[in-house]
């Protein structure tokens, strides 16, 4: 089997789609924080608005580096994408519950990559993949 099933190709571009969102969030507050202006707090809330930028950084950086191993990378790959997904859902479903029920968007395509992550065929097709190299 050469070419990724249409599962993993899915799980693919979901992951795709996390990071171009993740690299939207984190710019848009990047840009908050720089135009915010201080006072009563105001350094607390930059740092808060900072602080978050930085997280959706990381996971968009995550995203877009396992979906650049899912053609040659083993079975880790695969799992690497499954904890994103239930990294997702768990850090969207918590926003939702503190903030706004549109986080529910995220707690979706969390689900859906964990799903597609874990099907039967995405799953023969990893563990068919010899070990990604350390390096």
């Amino acid at each position: 089997m050469n070419r990724l099933p249409g599962t993993a190709r899915w799980a693919r571009a979901t992951l795709l789609v996390v990071g171009a969102a993740g690299v939207v969030a984190g710019g848009w507050l990047t840009v908050v924080a720089a135009t915010f202006e201080t006072g009563a707090l105001g350094e607390l809330i930059l740092g808060m608005l900072l602080l978050a930028a930085l997280g959706v950084a990381l996971f968009a950086v995550l995203a877009f580096a396992i979906a650049a191993r899912f053609a040659d990378g083993g079975d880790g790959v695969r799992l690497g994408a499954v904890a994103m997904g239930w990294a997702l859902v768990v850090g969207s479903g918590g926003a939702g519950l503190a903030v706004h029920g549109a986080w529910g968007v995220g707690v979706a395509v969390g689900g859906l990559l964990a799903l597609l992550a874990t099907r039967e065929d995405t799953r023969d097709w990893f563990a068919a993949r010899p070990k990604a190299p350390r390096g």
